[in-house]
């Protein structure tokens, strides 16, 4: 074997093992149940904001499996795909009528904050800008794959369950 085929053996396996090393030093932390709802509220909070798809794309509830499965579930993911094809089909409500991420047909949000209520709950609040109703939502995770992952929503004082609402029996 020529020196020159030996050094470059010699330099692959270095870089090999230095990024290995490296790799695993700047690894990303897993991400919290926390930070799963922030990432959620930064991607989708716009429905509060803004009606027009055009510029924004679809709102939560009308995003494909594969956006989904990064928040949700499996069980909730299906869920909320299957009301989105009931909605496609008969061209109006199913069982969802209201923007999930807000518990409101019509959202207006304010003073928004995000935090820990459990190690599997996650505590949304907000106000109405204009009537100054403020809003709790508790969301509750667990682990799918290692990954945090939303399993369940509860809005209002009763707790009424996303999971529940979207249980129901769909329209024909």
């Amino acid at each position: 074997m020529s020196s020159t085929a030996a050094k470059r053996i010699a330099l692959s396996v270095l870089l090999a093992v230095a990024c290995g090393w490296t790799g695993t030093s700047f690894a990303a932390k897993a991400e919290s149940a926390t930070a799963v709802v922030a990432r959620l509220y930064k991607d989708f909070a716009w429905e509060a904001m803004a009606g027009q798809p055009k510029f924004f794309g679809e709102g939560l509830a009308h995003q494909d499996k594969a956006t989904l499965q990064r928040y949700f579930t499996p069980a909730l993911t299906d869920l909320l795909v299957r009301d989105a094809a009931c909605q496609a089909r008969v061209q109006g409500i199913c069982n969802l009528d209201f923007a999930l991420l807000f518990y409101s047909q019509d959202p207006r949000v304010t003073d928004l904050n995000i935090q820990p209520r459990a190690p599997d709950q996650v505590e949304v609040a907000f106000k109405d800008p204009v009537s100054e109703e403020r809003t709790k939502i508790v969301f509750q995770l667990t682990r799918v794959d290692g990954k945090w992952r939303i399993a369940d929503i509860l809005y209002g004082q009763q707790g009424t369950s996303l999971k529940n609402v979207l249980s129901r029996r769909m329209p024909r």
